[in-house]
């Protein structure tokens, strides 16, 4: 905490004394996110039903989360499904008014997600795998993103899976939507949480 130091005088009798008068200047720091922070939305998440909470961003003092299933397949109530932590307490947001966090949140970029695909494109670049499972793997979610005839998935959802399952040590499976088995213009998909080599969460 910086201290200003102002000298003045103070005259008693005959002789003169130096005053020092100290000026406190405190600085109010803005809290980070962190592991604490998530584990609070995480736990509030699961209570009504979801598998975590991924953080979206921050307005003010509130950090704001999405709450994700164990896939990301699409359950739209026309109501959000938020988790607000604020001074140490989580809360579930799920009302109208409650859209005007999504309005004001500072959205994050998903980066670790970013980086955690841009490696995976590396490794089917380079062939660099250590086993056929991870080949498997890698390539299945590389191949959905490259131009064919299926549906690529979106994007910013795989990223935010992406890092999902590396926050939990898991893998993402990509099972396709039953809707769209039957058409003739390519299968839609969604991301399923998986442990590695094994079947997705249900």
């Amino acid at each position: 905490m910086p201290v200003k130091s102002v000298v003045g005088e103070f005259q008693g009798g005959s002789c003169v004394f130096p005053v020092v008068i100290a000026e406190m200047r405190i600085f109010v720091c803005e809290m980070r996110f962190n592991k604490e922070i998530q584990t609070l939305a995480d736990a509030c998440a699961r209570k009504y039903g979801f598998f975590c909470a991924s953080y979206l961003g921050r307005t003010g003092e509130e950090f704001v989360f999405a709450s994700c299933h164990a896939d990301s397949e699409c359950r739209c109530n026309g109501l959000p499904n938020l988790v607000i932590v604020e001074n140490g307490e989580a809360r579930f947001a799920r009302r109208v008014e409650d859209f005007r966090y999504l309005k004001a949140v500072r959205k994050r970029d998903c980066k670790k997600g970013r980086d955690i695909y841009r490696e995976f494109e590396r490794k089917v670049y380079e062939n660099d795998f250590t086993n056929d499972g991870e080949r498997r793997y890698v390539c299945d979610i590389v191949g959905n993103q490259r131009l064919g005839y299926d549906v690529a998935v979106d994007r910013r959802t795989l990223y935010e899976y992406l890092e999902i399952a590396d926050r939990f040590g898991m893998e993402l499976e990509l099972v396709p939507l039953d809707y769209s088995i039957e058409r003739n213009d390519g299968w839609e998909y969604c991301l399923k949480l998986k442990k590695p080599g094994g079947k997705a969460r249900r």
